[in-house]
């Protein structure tokens, strides 16, 4: 909402939060781990599932025989399949990630395992355009992991079956996620809360000021000491000096007067009720005294 040609703080806040709250999301989306596990050594290699493709079940997960393609080890053309459910490992470079899985899907694989030779890290696989056609899973490999099962599938005698199982465990996020899971989520449900907080603080300090257009409305009169009466106020309340012949002062529906500077900022910055009996200015009164009377005239305009 815009007031005044400028933004209310409720929604700056909402445009500053907005990316740190996406950049939160997407950074603490649950890193979907998965795990090679060889079942005649009965060890695991992790690694990460692809954006792309199915999903793997974390109990049953993928059984089948893990081989490299002779014919290209880039995976980046189709290739005869050297047996019935097979895993691809595949060797990063050469062509996209996605181009890997479709030409090892079509050579009949049942999952692919892309690893890079250089890379000690993860990467997340991602795929651009439409990718509704792949139907096998595929993980990365980091660096250490597939040297290891580039090994032991290409100098074992007999093919080696692996189980292909996805983990979704907070252990397993990377140290930035849980960095950010810990310090930076508190942080901001803690700006969010104070923000909030100031918001409810400032529209009910809102709704106990008077509008100045009903303020300037109220009746004003000049001083005089002749023209005093008996129980008129020689000074004013708020700045307890007295009234001065021909000094402007409001005068109040309760009757009270002081100094129109003195007490049109008390009724705009601190509350609307008169300082001295507590009377809301902004209603009508039932009774007015006849000094008074512009104010209710200005009121009911």
């Amino acid at each position: 909402m815009m007031t005044g040609g400028r933004i209310s703080l409720k929604y700056r806040f909402l445009y500053c939060t907005t990316p740190l709250l996406l950049f939160l999301a997407l950074s603490l989306q649950t890193t979907v781990t998965a795990t090679i596990v060889v079942l005649a050594t009965n060890e695991t290699f992790p690694d990460r599932l692809a954006a792309f493709g199915p999903s793997l079940s974390s109990s049953q997960g993928k059984l089948g025989y893990l081989m490299e393609p002779t014919d290209d080890p880039t995976g980046c053309q189709i290739v005869q399949p050297p047996c019935d459910d097979w895993v691809a490992l595949v060797r990063r470079g050469g062509c996209s990630f996605v181009s890997k899985v479709r030409n090892m899907q079509n050579s009949g694989a049942i999952a692919v395992a892309i690893g890079d030779p250089d890379q000690t890290g993860w990467v997340t696989m991602y795929a651009p355009g439409d990718t509704s056609d792949i139907y096998i899973p595929s993980v990365f490999l980091a660096q250490r992991e597939y040297q290891a099962l580039k090994y032991l599938a290409n100098f074992v005698d007999t093919p080696m079956m692996v189980l292909l199982l996805q983990i979704d465990n907070w252990l397993e996020w990377p140290l930035m996620h849980l960095v950010i899971l810990i310090f930076v989520s508190p942080s901001i449900v803690m700006t969010f809360l104070y923000i909030s907080f100031k918001l409810r603080q400032r529209q009910k300090l809102k709704q106990d000021l008077a509008p100045l257009h009903i303020v300037s409305r109220l009746a004003v009169r000049r001083f005089s000491r002749e023209k005093m009466g008996e129980n008129d106020a020689e000074e004013c309340a708020i700045c307890l000096e007295d009234y001065m012949d021909g000094e402007k002062l409001r005068v109040l529906p309760c009757r009270h007067t002081f100094h129109t500077f003195c007490v049109d900022a008390w009724l705009t910055t601190q509350k609307k009720f008169c300082p001295i009996c507590k009377r809301d200015i902004t209603t009508v009164p039932d009774s007015v005294h006849p000094e008074a009377t512009r104010t209710i005239m200005a009121l009911q305009l």
